[in-house]
């Protein structure tokens, strides 16, 4: 099968990050595999070997033999996410060839479109194509593109309610290298290298800043400050790009106890996650968290190191005091009363580290939503899905790795 993924941004995305590993294990199942982004197609060298075909949005023009070796077209296109770039190329290759469109939800997008127009999403219905920033989705063009699919890819449950009622879905989730993050010492040479206090907890956080997690990011720096005037030498490390301001017109108080990284390369941030004693998601169940999963998570897990995350998205998923620390709200204050509390108990530090070790291994294997996926498309290729032999109807869950 000849498949397509149309990204909405170049490899440096968090969701590149999914695209990445799920057309490198298609490759190896025997399909055709090409991945197109708006530009910077290069970028993809921070993630570590592939066997793809890539192409900037500009180099799609008909010209198949450079992305599948056999010159045909894509059978079909795998659009991540339904924002207005990826829809807008989506048009053009419908003027090029004919395919099966399957389209890839991993947000609430109508909260980003509020959270970075600071207006309301019905508001947006009447804009002109040409005002809407190519980084998010029309409020009323998107709701057509959805309409289009042929299936759809959810990575969170709660974002079913985005989807047609007769249109097939998969609830799937993503997973994390075990040759990039596995269950390790702290890499002391990039302690030293960092000149982290021997004394300090460390915290490792890696993600990026914009207008919808600011709040959350922030109460991580909040914690380390708190937790330095309670006498417990902490510092956060942080790997990501800010896009948004989040600390104030003087962030000095706060970038006092942290180490800022920047962008790292992906097959580099485990190193930065072994250097942490903890490993934090801050948030609460709102309109932004309920519908995603955090790509650090799956990492996170990976590390064999206590998480600590909201009772939101995967934090619905595993058991409170086994697998991870689950809090109603992870902000400064829940922040710094947790890493306390675990300061005095070795043995729950201890149960919760192989509880994260069990969840990984039981929840974000690769291959095995790889395998999943791979079924659905040809469910969705083949027809089968359309005739009502394909995934289960509305309200009933499907899972590419996970079983409830």
């Amino acid at each position: 099968m000849n498949i397509l993924f149309v990204l909405y941004h170049d490899f440096g995305a968090n969701s590149a990050i999914h695209v990445h590993n799920f057309a490198n294990q298609l490759v190896v199942f025997g399909h055709r595999v090409a991945v197109t982004v708006p530009k910077n197609k290069i970028s993809c060298e921070n993630l570590g070997p592939r066997n793809y075909a890539i192409a900037n949005f500009s180099e799609i023009s008909g010209d198949w033999l450079r992305l599948f070796k056999d010159g045909r077209p894509p059978e079909l296109v795998h659009a991540w996410t339904p924002r207005e770039n990826v829809r807008r190329l989506c048009e053009k290759l419908r003027r090029l060839c004919s395919f099966e469109l399957c389209l890839h939800l991993e947000d609430n997008e109508e909260t980003i479109f509020e959270a970075n127009l600071q207006m309301p999403f019905a508001e947006g219905a009447g804009m002109p194509e040409e005002e809407i920033p190519s980084s998010l989705v029309h409020p009323r063009l998107y709701r057509q593109f959805i309409a289009e699919a042929s299936g759809m890819t959810i990575i969170m449950d709660r974002l079913e309610k985005f989807v047609p009622p007769a249109t097939p879905r998969l609830l799937l989730w993503p997973g994390a290298s075990s040759e990039l993050f596995y269950a390790c010492p702290k890499d002391k040479v990039l302690l030293k290298e960092l000149r982290i206090p021997v004394n300090s907890i460390v915290l490792s956080y890696t993600g990026n800043v914009h207008a919808a997690n600011a709040r959350e990011v922030r109460s991580l720096y909040l914690a380390v400050a708190m937790l330095h005037r309670e006498g417990v030498p902490t510092t956060l490390v942080r790997a990501g790009r800010d896009y948004y301001p989040f600390l104030g017109t003087d962030g000095q108080w706060a970038r006092k106890y942290s180490v800022e990284l920047g962008y790292v390369k992906h097959t580099e941030i485990g190193r930065v996650l072994s250097l942490a004693d903890f490993l934090i998601q801050p948030g609460t169940a709102d309109q932004f968290n309920e519908y995603r999963l955090p790509s650090k998570l799956p990492e996170f897990f990976a590390m064999g190191r206590p998480v600590v995350l909201p009772r939101t998205n995967v934090g619905r998923f595993v058991q409170h005091g086994v697998h991870a620390w689950v809090l109603p709200k992870v902000d400064a204050l829940g922040i710094v009363q947790t890493i306390i509390h675990f300061l005095k108990d070795p043995l729950l530090v201890q149960r919760l580290s192989e509880g994260a070790l069990t969840f990984y291994a039981q929840n974000f294997d690769w291959e095995k939503s790889a395998r999943t996926l791979e079924g659905f498309y040809r469910l969705i290729v083949d027809g089968a899905a359309k005739s009502g032999e394909g995934p289960p109807p509305p309200g009933e869950r499907t899972r590419a790795d996970v079983s409830l």
